[in-house]
């Protein structure tokens, strides 16, 4: 409800206050659900270098999904040309990480505990500049997009946890800056009726990090970043009146 009532603002305040500065052709409000598929490999800060099973980085993969909210416009008062756009909004993913690892487990019963899938739950907001080209009933879409993740819950899973050891999730609810995304999408989405359009887009994110955690023994003023990734997301988009229409 929070993420609904801070879009809502969010559109109702650039709509009220561009009503002379935007152009209103190209209007639109739409919904994404991005899933990003991540290699990964972590630097081990808890394993002592002199232990036999020492490794000092840990591979794994990630998977981040969830939803953007936006809201596009193109701002004739800084872009002329009616191709280009800028969307801003609000979303959330949610962030797992597939990497068998130590951590501080907060249980008294053995010294160590490893987790082999561990997420992270973020709100961010976006901004970017998109480029369309239309043809017949189809748009063509290239974007640039920046995303600030802010996370307010964590959740990390014992490995081989069974429930008659008493072994649950363990659960935070830590406020941080989790990362920035810096990504590249192309696409193609195809007009449903006057309004409406759906589609489908490629992400290639170029720039990616992720704070490190102190429950690994990380530093938490360190980043780590991704060796590769990848995504892809289905768009809905709703075009709004253009100005003096009814």
């Amino acid at each position: 409800m929070k993420i609904m009532l801070l879009s809502f603002l969010l559109f109702t305040f650039l709509d009220s206050n561009s009503q002379e500065l935007i152009r209103y052709q190209n209007r639109s409000l739409s919904i994404s659900l991005p899933l990003i598929f991540s290699k990964v490999k972590i630097k081990d800060n808890w394993t002592p270098s002199t232990a036999p099973n020492y490794k000092e980085y840990l591979g794994g993969t990630a998977f981040g999904h969830g939803f953007d909210l936006e809201y596009t416009f193109h701002p004739g008062f800084l872009i002329k040309d009616r191709h280009f756009s800028v969307n801003v909004g609000v979303g959330y993913i949610k962030q797992r990480f597939n990497i068998k690892r130590p951590f501080n487990y907060d249980s008294q019963f053995e010294p160590i505990y490893y987790t082999d899938n561990y997420l992270y739950h973020s709100w961010h907001w976006m901004g970017g500049l998109t480029y369309t080209y239309s043809f017949i009933n189809y748009t063509l879409i290239a974007n640039v997009s920046y995303r600030q993740l802010r996370s307010f819950q964590q959740e990390y899973t014992p490995a081989n946890a069974r429930s008659s050891y008493g072994f649950i999730t363990q659960v935070n609810r830590n406020q941080f800056d989790f990362g920035k995304i810096l990504s590249f999408d192309v696409g193609i989405r195809r007009r449903l009726g006057e309004r409406f359009l759906i589609g489908l887009n490629i992400i290639a994110p170029v720039y990616t990090r992720w704070r490190n955690d102190s429950i690994f023994n990380d530093d938490t003023a360190t980043f780590s970043k991704p060796e590769f990734s990848l995504g892809t997301s289905l768009n809905v988009s709703y075009n709004l009146k253009s100005k003096g229409s009814s």
